[in-house]
């Protein structure tokens, strides 16, 4: 069990240090920032550690345990976006680097991180990254090779 937990801290921590989601500003916004807060990290934890749940706004207010708007305010404070909006890039950025291992099928991916069909997922992705998953899979696999 802790083997799991620190191999999945390693990979979320590869992962964030790749990603556009770990921002320093003069503001003191963004993911080391969450890390910080005692209230955000929680939610920050519970998002990670079930990366396909059911999140909402009340339902991770209540894990952190504070009011919805006043979890909704200091998260958006702290992290510079929403949590939902935070949570749907934490997912592309895992369907990102599932996609560029190659080892789970779409659709695979796409119930891990959340979503109820591969053609959900595919719509997107492709909204948010710019090309389809399968797109994606195959030019990071090919600069691989």
């Amino acid at each position: 069990s802790d083997l799991v937990v620190s191999r999945l801290m390693e990979l979320t921590l590869l992962e964030l240090l790749r990603s556009e989601l770990v921002r320093l500003k003069p503001g003191g916004q963004g993911l080391l920032s969450g890390l910080a807060d005692p209230v955000i990290t929680k939610a920050l934890a519970a998002m990670h550690g079930e990366v396909a749940g059911m999140w909402t706004v009340t339902k991770l207010a209540r894990v952190c345990g504070v009011s919805r708007s006043t979890f909704a305010t200091r998260f958006r404070a702290v992290m510079g976006l929403g949590p939902i909006e935070y949570l749907a890039n934490w997912r592309m950025a895992v369907a990102k680097n599932e996609l560029s291992v190659g080892t789970k099928t779409i659709g695979e991916i796409a119930l891990s991180v959340g979503f109820q069909s591969s053609s959900a997922f595919s719509t997107a992705f492709t909204r948010t990254v710019g090309c389809s998953p399968k797109a994606f899979a195959r030019d990071r696999q090919g600069a691989r090779l």
